[in-house]
């Protein structure tokens, strides 16, 4: 997914949330309309000193701009530990640092023996719901070409295993 493409659309749909006009954003971040319209309409791509000064100026993080949406980020800004913790998780998972097997014997048929080949991570808190996710990933990878969407089915994946971390999280206030 080519996320820079659609910055432009997100500084445009935060500056309508805000009842900004174009002009009255340009003004405040210091360059003319028409280089924010150029950003807008996906003819120029603002570096990221430019993107924290829109940001800035919209009240919004960076993320917000580059993802279009603050859960959707690794770092975000807002309260929501479980989303944070979910992403960690998949970042990890993403780039092959962590795994989960229940199945012992599948993983003797990788060759992973135990401690042999590293460690094993304890989970401390949130067992189930992170061994549902690591359980949904691992499944996600073996079958995504039988999605229709996979980019939603994922997305639900991490959005419902972030909410039930943080009804944990609230039941252990």
């Amino acid at each position: 997914m080519e996320l820079d493409r659609y910055i432009g659309e997100h500084i445009k749909n935060v500056r309508k949330e805000r009842g900004l006009s174009q002009q009255e954003l340009s003004d405040k971040c210091g360059f003319s309309n028409t280089t924010l319209s150029a950003y807008e309409n996906g003819r120029k791509i603002p570096n990221l000193i430019t993107i924290a000064n829109i940001a800035r100026q919209l009240n919004v993080s960076i993320e917000r701009l580059y993802y279009g949406d603050d859960n959707i980020a690794f770092i975000n800004t807002v309260e929501d530990d479980g989303r944070k913790i979910v992403n960690s998780l998949f970042l990890l998972w993403s780039k092959d640092v962590v795994n989960y097997f229940e199945d012992y014997k599948y993983m003797e048929s990788m060759g992973i023996k135990g401690e042999d080949d590293g460690f094993f991570l304890r989970i401390m808190k949130h067992t189930y719901p992170i061994k549902r996710l690591f359980n949904g990933l691992n499944e996600f990878r073996d079958k995504k070409d039988t999605y229709t969407d996979p980019e939603a089915y994922l997305e639900m994946l991490l959005s419902s295993v972030a909410l039930e971390i943080n009804k944990e999280i609230s039941r252990d206030r």
